[in-house]
């Protein structure tokens, strides 16, 4: 969650490295995270928000800040790598900047926005953990008909998260918070097996997000009359996001 500006932080200062983007950096670090983008040959950017324990599993620097790669074999092979641990694709900054403010600014998104797709592989070499959680920063109101269909952030989420040392801590604590298990990863729909799909399952959410821009749209879909005509929408994206 964004920090109460009562509490004399300056919310500005907080929020301005998840909305602006150096298209020539690979790595930013941030309170909680390290934005990490990568620049697949097809187009677009791969975006994840990475612990300490992430980055080691990508060989990326856990101090250093890094900057994208000029060879297209490389960028492709780690826009992969970070699709496999839940990062996801956009068509551009801007499109991920724009609804990712207006989720900041208390707009619930719901299946319209991509969830946080959190990943662990055990040390073992196999299966995968997989726990997912809404990107909704705002609680919803009793008086919504809507439902969420994911939980937000669990308020101990990343106090948790960020003390696992190693990617079986991490697993761990996916299991903990009651993360799904998939002895193949192939059976897991979150996980794409080649950049090609993990573009084309992202792209699903372009039009989604593009409704999102009628405000009207927003308040006919939180009182409820929208979703008998976004059914099909709605039931195959609560199955792959």
């Amino acid at each position: 969650m964004q920090p109460d500006p009562s509490s004399g932080v300056n919310v500005a200062m907080y929020r301005e490295p998840y909305l602006s983007h150096d298209p020539n950096t690979r790595t930013e670090f941030l309170p909680l995270s390290c934005k990490t983008t990568a620049y697949p040959s097809s187009g677009g950017i791969v975006l994840g928000y990475f612990s300490a324990v992430e980055l080691a599993h990508l060989d990326l620097s856990r101090t250093k800040q890094a900057n994208r790669s000029s060879d297209p074999v490389e960028e492709d092979d780690l826009a992969l790598r970070m699709l496999h641990l839940g990062a996801h694709w956009w068509p551009n900054w801007r499109l991920y900047a724009h609804h990712q403010e207006r989720i900041l600014e208390g707009i619930l998104y719901d299946f319209h926005f991509p969830p946080h797709v959190n990943v662990g592989y055990p040390s073992s070499g196999k299966g995968v953990w997989v726990f997912k959680f809404s990107a909704d920063e705002r609680i919803w109101d009793e008086e919504d008909q809507r439902k969420p269909y994911l939980d937000r952030k669990p308020d101990d989420w990343d106090g948790r998260i960020n003390m696992a040392l190693t990617m079986n801590e991490r697993c761990d604590v996916l299991k903990d918070f009651g993360a799904t298990f998939y002895e193949d990863v192939e059976d897991c729909k979150d996980i794409p097996t080649t950049l090609r799909k993990g573009v084309e399952e992202r792209r699903r959410y372009e039009k989604h997000l593009r409704k999102m821009e009628d405000m009207k749209y927003v308040d006919e879909w939180l009182s409820g009359s929208e979703i008998g005509r976004d059914a099909k929408d709605y039931a195959r994206l609560r199955y792959i996001a």
